[in-house]
């Protein structure tokens, strides 16, 4: 849930105004990026989950379903679902965990890896048609600023 707070900023009014003006403006155009990314990768938002809990998951390392979850910032049982899928089709698999031999740990199998890396060249592919008139410099730019502003929301 995304909440309002109150800034306290000591720029002028007008100068307030133009930084709301660029988010708003800043915001569309995320929006609109992601719904054409929806629109050109295709499958159903099942799939689009699942592979973003995969990939969750291989970053993370071997770990247990409840941390997992907390990660994704997705409730546990829409979790077990997908980890349903995910273990059906062989892409994960689990273990005893030995620091708690009731609990397991869940991690990639290699069929998952390859599952995975083979999404990711489809859509760098795709990204690669849309960067294709972008000079070195842009492409540059936008990933470094991209990256901070992910490293800038985690922190919130």
């Amino acid at each position: 849930m995304v909440q309002a707070t109150k800034s306290r900023s000591t720029k002028p009014a007008g100068a307030n105004r133009r930084v709301e003006g660029d988010l708003a403006a800043f915001s569309d155009a995320l929006r609109d990026v992601v719904l054409a990314a929806r629109r050109r990768f295709g499958g159903s938002e099942q799939d689009k989950s699942v592979v973003a809990l995969l990939a969750q998951l291989l970053a993370t390392g071997p770990t247990r379903a409840t941390d997992l979850a907390e990660l994704a910032g997705l409730d546990l049982s829409t979790v077990s679902r997908h980890l349903s899928t995910l273990e059906a089709d062989g892409y994960v698999d689990r273990a005893a965990d030995p620091a708690d031999g009731r609990a397991t740990l869940l991690h990639v199998s290699p069929a998952g890896q390859r599952y995975l890396a083979e999404v990711r060249r489809q859509r760098r592919e795709v990204l690669a048609e849309a960067v294709a008139g972008w000079s070195e410099k842009n492409l540059t730019t936008l990933t470094r600023l991209t990256r901070r502003l992910a490293k800038d929301m985690e922190s919130l």
